[in-house]
């Protein structure tokens, strides 16, 4: 491994941001599910629903699959505006 080097304050105050921001997107999608599971409880996937004079459809991402595999975390269900 290399050895550490000197940097500037302005890229130290970078990395410092960089983390920050990673921490509350984190913090973020982590409410954002929270929310979503709520919602999904409470509609129906593939029947719209107005919201602000425009429709948002639940979509069932795994709808009609009899097995699910993913090598990582992925959701159920998106929100969507429906175009």
């Amino acid at each position: 491994m290399a050895l550490p080097v000197e940097i500037s304050a302005t890229v130290r105050k970078k990395i410092r941001r960089y983390f920050a921001e990673r921490e509350a997107g984190r913090l973020a999608y982590r409410r954002s599910d929270r929310l979503l599971a709520e919602i999904a409880r409470n509609l129906t996937p593939g029947v719209p629903v107005q919201l602000d004079g425009r429709e948002v459809i639940l979509v069932d991402l795994f709808a009609g699959k009899d097995v699910v595999f993913r090598p990582c975390g992925v959701r159920r269900f998106e929100l969507e505006w429906v175009e």
